[in-house]
């Protein structure tokens, strides 16, 4: 009796540890920090997002923070658009607020920047969500309609565009998860607007493109990439379900112009089952962006950080740097190398008020992206997240930035924990000519 119960108890502990998915951490003592090493065509940037940067007067101080770009050794600076400013009503555009956009990108390129151009993030204007949003494939014609006529306001003056910024974060925390609006939750629903996200980009991108008599612009869309891992045989599932949801179609779509989703949930979720098709995919992009941040445990269909990592201000994100570089090589195996297109590591940041912490993470993931490169990955960019302190993932308190604000003076100050980027930027730093 006892033996059974022993030979039971034995199998059932190597059953749960066999289930535990082996993190491939990497032997950083061996490596060499100053052996990083770059293309000539290497941009390195950082990112601006209209909805984090109105409280700290970004829109008054435009021209000091295009300074403030050239100072952080930055080739690329990608900034948001407000597309509730630009266009308040539908078919009503703020010909103020374009004008302004247009000033920018000018004061970027006489600092020796080059704009890059987010036309999509995670905001809509009030009146687009009451027509449904992307929920109706009918509405697609008033996003077009949008992009066409800010590229006429940036024409010459931007050369590199974003359509979407992470499209399936986006349908799962609008029409899943219920942190942003419409506030839903419906499975079928999140993956029509992640399908229909998917189709404007096509057509977005042959409007422009068509539009463009100069034949010089750029179109990418930028993905949100996070490895999941299970922490235990029964929860493979959810990790694969989450997979399921929100990469595999979007690489299948790129790569083979299908769109679909099948899966099974309890009914009182309900399922989703979508097959949708356009042709024109794999020919409507011209680089991809990656935004990571870190890996997560999967848990009883729960993120949970890994706990023997470095932690940063936000609980659920913790260092790991090996991680972009498997962000990378997932993209390219899975989109890029079959499509021939370049990528963009768009997002990648720290919060923290720890300078060691930020030097450390700054450091070790650009030697991800430069241990890709050379591997053999086609990586031709960096953006740091961001380029200031902000009103970042919901709160001040986050601070993610290159340069942290002064509340009161809004004076920009580099930080000690910035030091090393800059330093690896500026070595590198080649000049953005128009």
């Amino acid at each position: 009796m006892f033996k059974k119960i022993a030979l039971f108890l034995g199998f059932l502990a190597f059953f749960v540890i066999c289930s535990v998915k082996a993190v491939p951490y990497w032997d950083w003592q061996r490596k060499d920090m100053q052996s990083m090493a770059f293309p000539n065509n290497f941009n390195f940037g950082a990112s601006i997002f209209a909805n984090e940067s109105k409280g700290y007067e970004h829109w008054d101080r435009y021209r000091e923070d295009a300074q403030r770009a050239k100072e952080a050794g930055l080739t690329e600076l990608c900034f948001s658009l407000d597309w509730s400013m630009i266009e308040p009503a539908p078919g009503v555009f703020n010909e103020e607020a374009l004008q302004h956009y247009a000033d920018f990108c000018v004061a970027l390129i006489r600092n020796g920047v080059e704009p890059v151009v987010i036309l999509k993030d995670y905001t809509d204007p009030a009146w687009f969500l009451e027509y449904g949003a992307f929920e109706k494939s009918g509405n697609i014609a008033l996003f077009e309609r949008y992009c066409l006529r800010v590229f006429k306001a940036l024409k010459g003056k931007a050369y590199r565009f974003i359509t979407f910024w992470n499209p399936e974060s986006y349908a799962m925390l609008a029409y899943w998860n219920k942190s942003h609006a419409p506030y839903k939750k419906d499975m079928k629903l999140a993956m029509t607007v992640f399908k229909n996200q998917l189709e404007s980009h096509v057509q977005v991108y042959h409007s422009l493109k068509k539009a463009d008599d100069e034949k010089k612009i750029q179109i990418g869309i930028a993905k949100h990439v996070i490895q999941l891992e299970p922490k235990f045989l029964w929860d493979k599932w959810a990790a694969s379900m989450a997979d399921t949801l929100t990469n595999k179609p979007f690489y299948k779509f790129f790569t083979t112009g299908k769109f679909k989703v099948s899966v099974h949930l309890p009914k009182k979720w309900g399922g989703v089952s979508i097959s949708y098709k356009n042709p024109l995919a794999p020919h409507s992009i011209d680089f991809v962006g990656i935004n990571y941040h870190c890996h997560n445990h999967m848990r009883n269909f729960k993120r949970i950080p890994f706990s023997d990592e470095p932690k940063t201000d936000i609980e659920s994100i913790t260092v790991y740097p090996e991680g972009l570089y498997y962000a990378i090589k997932e993209v390219s195996d899975k989109m890029a190398s079959k499509l021939s297109i370049p990528i963009i590591v768009t997002q990648n940041g720290i919060a923290t008020t720890d300078d060691n912490l930020r030097r450390f993470h700054n450091e070790r993931n650009l030697y991800a992206v430069s241990q890709a490169i050379k591997d053999g990955y086609n990586v031709q960019g960096y953006y740091h997240y961001s380029l200031l302190d902000g009103f970042a993932w919901g709160s001040y308190a986050y601070k993610f930035g290159l340069f942290s604000v002064d509340p009161t003076t809004m004076k920009r100050t580099l930080k000690p924990g910035a030091s090393r980027f800059v330093e690896i930027a500026q070595k590198h730093r080649k000049t953005y000519q128009q």
